[in-house]
């Protein structure tokens, strides 16, 4: 059956401003585009957009699908504005709940407080007897009560460990567990079953499509149990609803136990780079730094892994033929992957990924240009907490925080993503991050404004952006005959609509594939 999509303005995303009148859609592929009279003869059916606004199928680069499951199944903290109101929302929750259960908080972030302040271990665990964990904003560094810390023989002997922090006060456990050593916990937690996964990735699957998203690029294979279990809820759920495309980076330290696996790339699932964490992130002052801390002066953040380690972990990408995506905040973490990568390059028209890059300057700018190298962005991380990071990184430095312009500039491929559960996966906000660079309802002229990028290249990130950076910009990304017929419907312009409404536009469609995922109704959100 060939359907034919108008009846609303169509942006192909190939050239700013550039629309078509009509699309012809068949077995999932765009087969034609042009105007009503030329292809209507050759449409079985009509769908009228009712006067709305498509794009291309928004994609968010960088995400974790199954940890922002969790984030919508537990106890949603980002948006406490104060440490008591934390604890007290924490503790009606564990109230009536048994020793042998667990309660996780996510979202924590202290700098929003009015005296930005951890609860002390004595205080978490007066909330109760269960195990507790809270993890911050960034994901980087959690506290963990008493109990939680004896379930992974956390005591105020153990030493920390490599790429990690376990805190302690005149030898004293704090219940603040930094990068590595948080996962001496979170990997091994006893409710990571596959129905709790499964439960997780359906309930992130449904609200991803409700912001208008037809895939994303997601890492979950390395924290909830063997790699074959998420990777069975992806082919479970994913594959079998054929509703959204994910893209899996696999962390190295389950990379070769994957490969064994043999897993086949489905157009729904599909096996991608290998994901290596080099720092931490500034929240926690674990970003690694070229100069120290303004707020920390002998603290220079972590370097999860030393370069001779990185080399073994690149080398082993490319006996397999892959590439490689890297968490890198801190400047020192970023010139030193890219060290690495200028020693190890991929194969020939393959790309490597810089994940975050949130502190540059000219040298590293530079250095970017030259080598196969694509950035993946979260435009929001420039909101929120980048009047601390000033605090941490003084107003010289901060001059490179979070770059988007000084990239494109120089001719790089960049994508946009959210990091959630870090941030909300709503592209929009996203764009209007890149666009404004400033927190929703504010007026000043932004945060780093030399940094703001047009709507067209906000909207590019999250289309044509996340196609190149897999290289996949043959098939997606664009409203173009022979792409996928995966679209974004949006009830407003985002090209044309007041700055500050972009975050509100609502999604009308999500289509998958010529199939309509997610359809808002009057009354109600279908998905």
């Amino acid at each position: 059956m060939a359907t034919l999509w108008t009846g609303g303005t169509i942006y192909t995303m190939e050239r700013a401003g550039e629309t078509v009148e009509a699309i012809l859609e068949k077995d999932g592929k765009i087969v034609a585009v042009g105007t009503v009279d030329t292809l209507l003869p050759q449409a079985t059916a009509v769908q009228h957009l009712q006067g709305n606004i498509m794009y291309p199928g928004f994609v968010d680069s960088h995400l974790h699908i199954i940890g922002y499951g969790e984030k919508l199944m537990h106890i949603d903290v980002s948006n406490v504005t104060s440490k008591d109101e934390l604890l007290q929302i924490i503790g009606a929750r564990m109230e009536g709940v048994s020793a042998e259960q667990w309660v996780v908080a996510i979202g924590m972030n202290e700098t929003a407080y009015t005296e930005p302040i951890f609860p002390t271990l004595s205080e978490l665990d007066a909330l109760g007897e269960a195990h507790l964990i809270i993890k911050r904003s960034c994901h980087h560094l959690i506290l963990a009560n008493s109990k939680a810390l004896a379930f992974a023989g956390i005591t105020n002997e153990s030493p920390s460990p490599e790429g990690g922090i376990i805190e302690k006060k005149h030898g004293q456990l704090t219940g603040v567990l930094k990068d590595a050593a948080l996962y001496m916990i979170v990997n091994h937690m006893p409710y990571y079953t596959p129905a709790y996964i499964e439960e997780a990735l359906q309930k992130a699957i449904a609200s991803l499509q409700s912001y208008g998203l037809v895939g994303g690029h997601s890492e979950d294979l390395s924290y909830f149990g063997p790699p074959s279990q998420p990777i069975h809820a992806f082919r479970k759920i994913v594959d079998a609803q054929k509703s959204f495309k994910v893209h899996l980076l696999q962390h190295h330290s389950v990379f070769e136990e994957v490969a064994l696996l043999s897993e086949q790339s489905t157009p729904y699932v599909e096996f991608g780079a290998m994901k290596i964490f080099v720092d931490g992130a500034f929240g926690g002052h674990t970003a690694a730094l070229r100069e120290p801390y303004c707020d920390d002066p002998d603290n220079y953040g972590i370097l999860v892994h030393s370069s001779a380690q990185l080399e073994q972990y690149v080398q082993l990408a490319r006996r397999y033929g892959q590439t490689v995506a890297v968490h890198a905040i801190g400047d020192l973490a970023i010139e030193t992957i890219l060290d690495v990568f200028a020693a190890y390059p991929p194969l020939e028209g393959q790309l490597d990924r810089l994940i975050h890059c949130s502190l540059v300057d000219e040298a590293i700018l530079d250095k970017l240009a030259t080598l196969p190298v694509a950035v993946d962005m979260q435009p929001q991380f420039v909101q929120g907490e980048y009047l601390a990071e000033i605090v941490k990184l003084g107003e010289k430095r901060s001059q490179g925080l979070h770059p988007l312009k000084s990239l494109l500039d120089r001719g790089l491929i960049v994508a946009g993503g959210s990091d959630a559960p870090i941030e909300v996966p709503n592209p929009l906000y996203g764009i209007y991050a890149a666009v404004a660079r400033r927190n929703f309802g504010e007026s000043h002229e932004g945060f780093g404004p030399q940094e703001k990028i047009s709507r067209f290249e906000a909207v590019r990130l999250y289309t044509v952006g996340s196609a190149e950076i897999i290289g996949q910009e043959h098939k997606r990304g664009k409203i173009k005959e022979g792409f996928s017929a995966d679209f974004t419907v949006f009830d407003d312009d985002i090209f044309t609509v007041d700055i500050e409404q972009i975050p509100h536009i609502q999604v009308a469609y999500t289509v998958v594939d010529g199939r309509i995922v997610y359809k808002q109704t009057k009354n109600r959100c279908e998905a």
